[in-house]
Formats: structure tokens, sequence, C-alpha cells
């Protein structure tokens, strides 16, 4: 398993020949995505929910046991439940001393720099590795394979209006014929179905939530981004997420940066059909301004704002913000039951009248 941590050491020929020469499946986390293409014959990212509980042997280099991974913990790993682990032994490449048994027993820490790490088990492979077993590498390939033609399947169709799937093939396609651009991206939902539909060409161009799931970092990041690199960034939001620093289109603005911006807007925290589960009058505190014009946001800081309803106006919107390299904001209008809650926030929601 390949995280952040991997993808900052810049150790990407020691990781590939690691991976290449052992033959052992790999896994990147989002922003470590490129170290090793998705589509390199050894991915397992198209059959994650099957590899992470089967798996014998997990080797983490710069990946954490945090909420991303279940904290090493659950069902996610074979666990009987939320609180148990799969049995797994672990393997773990890390800086940090304190990050050993923080979640689970790690049964082989390796504390150090990811390049002298990796460097150094590269050296003590010897040319007689055995290779995983077959009956192991092909179940993970039978899967995979089923799995990107249900997908592909799924971003092939143009339901109206658009949903995350639809909107995001369009982004997918953007970023394929830009590939030096820079991936922002952070949502519920937003966040989730990027991660799995869009794929990255080079590594280090994706920015993703903090650690702890932080949101409202997404405008800061592309903001960040934008100035360091020089390079246009593209910045995927879901319309809650954007909601927590909206503002910094301002930023944008003011200093001319070649950001876009796509608000995918259906009106709500995953959905903007919720029912306010505490009786009252008022929508529930999931829903948002129907039709709200985020567009409008941009073009009164001077930016260029777009609503785009159809893949086909969102993908000539996106190309000509990619083009002139201006600040845009484009809002993605799409079906408003099109999320699904992952969170568990209408479940927290107190069913009992809030009057009181």
């Amino acid at each position: 398993m390949l995280g952040k941590g991997a993808s900052y050491a810049q150790a990407d020929a020691y990781i590939r020949a690691l991976v290449e020469k052992t033959g052992i499946p790999d896994l990147s986390m989002s922003m470590a995505k490129c170290l090793l293409p998705d589509t390199h014959e050894q991915s397992a990212s198209a059959a994650r929910s099957y590899v992470l509980p089967e798996a014998d042997v997990v080797v983490l280099i710069g990946a954490r046991l945090n909420w991303l991974l279940s904290h090493g913990k659950g069902k996610t790993w074979g666990g009987k439940n939320h609180k148990t682990w799969g049995g797994q032994k672990y393997i773990q490449i890390d800086i940090s001393p304190t990050e050993a048994d923080s979640n689970v027993a790690i049964d082989a820490p390796l504390i150090g720099d990811i390049g002298s790490c990796v460097s150094a088990l590269v050296a003590g492979l010897g040319s007689n590795w055995a290779k995983p077993p077959a009956e192991w590498t092909g179940a993970i390939n039978e899967r995979r394979t089923k799995n990107v033609a249900k997908m592909a399947e799924t971003l092939a169709k143009n339901p109206s209006p658009m949903n995350f799937h639809s909107a995001l093939a369009v982004v997918r396609d953007i970023i394929k014929a830009n590939p030096d651009a820079i991936l922002v991206n952070e949502g519920a939902n937003a966040l989730d179905f990027t991660r799995s539909i869009v794929d990255m060409y080079k590594p280090r161009k994706r920015l993703d939530v903090g650690t702890w799931g932080i949101m409202g970092i997404g405008m800061g990041f592309s903001v960040g981004a934008a100035v360091v690199t020089g390079k246009p960034v593209i910045a995927v939001e879901g319309d809650s997420a954007f909601g927590f620093s909206g503002m910094e289109v301002e930023t944008i603005c003011r200093y001319n940066l070649p950001v876009c911006v796509v608000v995918m807007n259906n009106n709500g925290v995953y959905r903007g059909t919720d029912k306010n589960l505490s009786g009252g009058a008022d929508v529930a505190p999931t829903v948002f301004v129907k039709g709200a014009r985020y567009e409008m946001m941009m073009q009164a800081f001077g930016g260029v704002g777009v609503q785009a309803t159809t893949p086909a106006e969102l993908t000539k919107a996106m190309e000509e913000a990619i083009k002139y390299g201006k600040p845009a904001l484009i809002n993605a209008v799409i079906d408003e039951t099109a999320g699904t809650e992952s969170g568990h926030l209408p479940r927290l929601t107190p069913a009992a009248d809030l009057q009181t």
C-alpha cells in the first residue's frame, strides 16, 4: 500500500522496482496515485474491497492506518466487527516511530526515510525472489477486470439531469488531456466518486483532504498549488465542501490564478432531498438552497462563472477554462437524488422535537 508519504519521498524508481521485482499487487492511496499507474498490471485499485480483507501480509509504504484505512480494523480488513482486526501481518515503513502499533500491531516496523528503506529492501531481494501465488494474482485480476468493465458501462450512460458519474466522466477526460494539471478534490460523494473515476497520469498531481479528513481546505490547496507550480488547477468540490472556504475565489481572482473550480451541485450534503428527522418545519440541515448559483460568486469578483447542466456544457466550460488559464467556476448541476449517504449524518440527527 502506497500512501502520500511515499509520494512526498519522491523515491519513485525504488518503489517501482520493489513492486515489480517482488510481483506483489499494489494499492495506491489517492494522493499516491501514479507512483505506479492505476493501469499497471499489478495494480489492485479496482479490486480494493477484495484485496484488503483477503491479504495475509500488508506492506505499508508511507501509508498510515488512519480513518482512511479503517484504522486497520473492521470488515474492511475482514474483521468480525468494527473493533476487530482481520489477522493480517503488517510491515510498515514510516519516518515516525510513534506510528508503529498506533492502531494495530506492526509485525515489522521499518523506521526511516522511505528512499533509504525501500532501496535497502530492493538490494536485498536477490535474483530468486518467489513471485506471489498465481491463485492470488489471478483472483485479483478477475475482479479488477469485472469492476473496470462495470464502471465503464456506468460512465457511458448520459442521464438527464447529470449525476456524479456522468459529470466526473468529463473531469476524467479533461485530466487525461491535461496530465500536468493539479487535481484538488474534497467533499463527501464528490471525493469518493472522484477517487474511483478520475485517473491520474503523473505523480504528485493530486491534492486530497487532509490526514484527518479536514474539510474546507480545497480552495486553499488550489491557491497554493497554482502559485507554487504555475500549472492549471482543477478543483472538484462538493457543494457542501465548497461552502467551507468558497470565499477564497476572491483570492483566486485577485491574483488571476489559473484555477477552474467545478462545484458538484446536488442541493445538499449527499442529497438535496433529505427530510428533517426532527419533525420541524425547517428543511433538513443537510439540504441547501435549491438551485443555488455558485458561479455568480466567481463572476462577482471578476472571474468566469458558468452553469453547466449537461456533460457537453461541462466539457466546453472546462476546456475553455484550461485553455485561457483564467479564474473560473463551473456550477455543475446534478441530480439532487444522486448522492449516497456514507457518513451516517441522518442517523445522528435526533428524531425528537428539538424545540425544547
